[in-house]
């Protein structure tokens, strides 16, 4: 759900924070990576794997809660930046699901990066993405009821409004901007408790050579 190019002066500072976070993304990443190959074929061998694995997946997790903590400064300053984020490639762009990404695309990694899946995994991740689809439903049912109010504006038309009154084009009131800007805010809030709770839940499915 992206919306189109509208420039945003408030971007900047979240805009810096996420690159400097990709960029540290990176660096994890080749961590984990240099640990697969020092593996071999992936097997934990032993205690001292273990303890080196759930590290490196600790710091992982970490930062990215470092992420969404910086993102919940973003959505209670100036949540609009959320769905048309600058930072974002075209192609990131297309892959919004309010505000970030969908849900159920974590369950698309593990099936096309996790190939020895237990039966006992594949009963519990049925499970977890069965609650999961279930509120992407109920939050995409709410977005659409959000943008289909006779009195409300669109998101585009909302972003597009504030930024005409920044630059005084535009005589929108303040009620109407607060009263969408507050849904919206309600909306991403609730997408990303689904978004973390959905990936937490199916890390604690799989084991740390899976992860």
């Amino acid at each position: 759900m992206p919306l189109p190019n509208i420039p945003n002066p408030n971007t900047g500072p979240f805009e810096r924070i996420y690159r400097r976070w990709l960029i540290q993304l990176g660096d994890l990443r080749q961590l984990l990576l240099q640990e697969c190959r020092r593996l071999g074929d992936g097997t934990v061998r032993g205690e001292e794997d273990e303890a080196r694995l759930s590290e490196l997946i600790s710091r992982v997790l970490a930062h990215y809660a470092e992420y969404f903590r910086a993102k919940l400064a973003v959505v209670r300053e100036d949540v609009l930046i959320l769905f048309g984020p600058l930072w974002l490639t075209p192609f990131e762009r297309n892959l919004l699901w309010i505000g970030g990404f969908k849900p159920g695309f974590s369950f698309r990694v593990v099936a096309n990066y996790v190939t020895n899946l237990t039966e006992e995994q594949k009963r519990r991740l049925a499970q977890v993405m069965a609650r999961t689809s279930v509120d992407e439903a109920t939050l995409l049912a709410e977005f659409s009821r959000m943008q289909a109010r006779p009195t409300a504006l669109s998101l585009v038309e909302l972003v597009t409004r504030t930024r005409e009154r920044m630059n005084g084009e535009s005589n929108i009131t303040d009620e109407r901007i607060q009263v969408l800007k507050a849904a919206a805010k309600m909306l991403v809030q609730c997408a990303d408790y689904v978004r973390c709770r959905t990936v937490v839940t199916i890390m604690e499915i799989l084991n740390n050579s899976q992860v």
